[in-house]
């Protein structure tokens, strides 16, 4: 399956926060024997973090951000194939279970 027809949920471990004008991510949830990190992202981050609900695809998140926004689907999908490289890479989202009604 294409990256693009997978959903992703946010997980309950991180929370985001708007500080001075920084969109950041703070995992709440983490063993005293880690570090503790803050993540940072930028605009187009932020808004994509947004709308990642464990509900639409990533391809639908794409088509939702740039018909709001004058930017590409290309260039928007090589954005937010790097956002979920890395919002995977520190367990801030995961692959969500797509719904059945069977």
């Amino acid at each position: 399956m294409p990256w693009t027809d997978k959903i992703y949920a946010r997980s309950p471990d991180y929370v985001s926060r708007e500080v001075a004008g920084e969109f950041i991510l703070v995992p709440i949830r983490r063993r005293l024997n880690e570090v503790a990190s803050l993540y940072v992202l930028n605009e187009t981050g932020a808004a994509l973090w947004r709308r990642i609900d464990g509900k639409r695809s990533a391809r639908e998140v794409i088509a939702d951000f740039s018909e709001q926004f004058d930017v590409t689907s290309e260039q928007i999908e090589k954005d937010f194939d790097a956002l979920v490289e890395d919002l995977l890479s520190i367990k801030a989202i995961a692959e969500a279970s797509p719904c059945r009604n069977d």
